[in-house]
């Protein structure tokens, strides 16, 4: 599969309250939604001023300066400027790429598995050369002079898989 373009590295992401725009957005329309009281003065009963219709754009101002941060913060995501295609491309390699590693994790598990088993029937049949699982040698040469690093055996298959533990 030909490599398609690869988003850049994540940038971090900019904090929630940046987005949220909604509480700010609520407070200014229930200002302006608010009947003027009846002396034009009085603040209502929630301590909330209402706003004239007039003076809405200067009252919505640090929304309108939070939407543009928010702009400005999702145009600089990675992969904002590829095209639909070129992102499906991405998640179809990642996810090949993700497939191709459960591959090789299942092998390793199922030869790891073996390789332990493989041990244990070794010790279960007392033909386990100890001094090879200890040393890692094969065919029963050492790898060291001292032959004295040989482990007594051991009594049982689980015993074994506790000694290959040991070694690795």
């Amino acid at each position: 599969m030909p490599a398609a373009t690869t988003p850049p590295t994540p940038n971090t992401l900019p904090p929630p309250q940046l987005f949220d725009i909604l509480p700010s957005l609520h407070s200014l329309l229930s200002r302006l939604l608010l009947p003027p009281s009846a002396d034009g003065l009085t603040p209502s009963l929630d301590s909330i001023t209402p706003i004239s219709p007039k003076d809405l754009a200067t009252a919505a101002s640090s929304i309108t300066n939070k939407i543009q941060k928010a702009r400005t913060a999702v145009r600089q995501l990675p992969g904002v400027d590829m095209a639909i295609e070129e992102q499906q491309d991405v998640i179809a390699e990642l996810e090949e790429e993700s497939r191709r590693l459960r591959g090789v994790e299942e092998a390793i598990r199922k030869a790891a598995r073996k390789r332990l088993e493989g041990a244990a029937r070794e010790v279960g049949a007392g033909n386990a050369d100890y001094g090879a699982m200890e040393t890692g040698s094969r065919n029963g040469v050492s790898n060291t002079d001292d032959d004295d690093t040989h482990s007594p055996p051991t009594s049982s298959p689980i015993d074994a898989i506790g000694l290959f533990y040991q070694q690795t």
